[in-house]
């Protein structure tokens, strides 16, 4: 009898032990799938902020192209019927009306109503303020484009389907990439029809026009 339950308590531990085993063998396994899995995800999520980061790249790039244009600093006349006539220091974007109100507003029989005062400021631009019954010829004079028609100081426009980048990054808030942008542009989809569909290209927005707008042409 004795006998009979020893050979059973034998097989009672040796099916204990090969239970046990079994489910150390599972447990490692599961354990193995799970790290594997958990590694896959954590190697898709640590490619994941890379495209990110070069998003925000060109956003940062962009900004700071922004800030350079907001800092720029242009030089304007103002002649004519202004409490203080005189040469004024403005800022890239603003326009007539914020001149006026530098040289310290109109006087009394301005013909106000021959200035266009929300036409954008140029660097060298010349303002006459008629009075009232006065005849000018040239209320805002831009500044004189010399005989070739070449862009920077003389105040030329430049043509954007034949400038090279170094002529582009002349234009008031186009940098290197916004003129490798523009180059790129007219060689993928042919030469730009007017001057509006500069605002085609990627960076390049309704704001960004306004203050490009005297200084481009299309013209051949």
């Amino acid at each position: 009898m004795k006998e009979l339950w020893s050979v059973h308590k034998i097989k009672v531990l040796v099916s204990i032990s090969v239970l046990a085993l079994i489910s150390i063998l599972g447990w490692s396994s599961l354990s193995k799938s799970e790290a594997e899995s958990s590694i896959e995800q954590i190697s898709f999520i640590e490619e994941v902020p890379v495209e990110e980061n070069e998003s925000i790249s060109l956003e940062e790039e962009n900004e700071m192209e922004e800030v350079e244009i907001a800092n720029q600093e242009i030089l304007i006349d103002m002649k004519g019927q202004v409490m203080e006539p005189g040469v004024y220091r403005m800022k890239i974007g603003d326009r007539i009306i914020d001149a006026v109100e530098k040289a310290g507003g109109f006087m009394e029989g301005a013909d106000t109503n021959e200035v266009n005062l929300a036409a954008l400021l140029v660097d060298e631009m010349v303002i006459i303020v008629p009075k009232e019954g006065e005849v000018i010829k040239e209320v805002i004079q831009h500044p004189v484009t010399n005989e070739s028609g070449e862009p920077g100081t003389s105040g030329g426009l430049v043509n954007i389907n034949t400038a090279t980048e170094e002529e582009l990054t002349s234009l008031t808030g186009i940098g290197p990439s916004k003129a490798k942008a523009i180059i790129d542009h007219r060689t993928d989809n042919g030469l730009f029809k007017n001057i509006e569909d500069i605002m085609q290209v990627t960076g390049i927005g309704q704001k960004s026009f306004e203050k490009l707008r005297n200084e481009i042409t299309v013209a051949n």
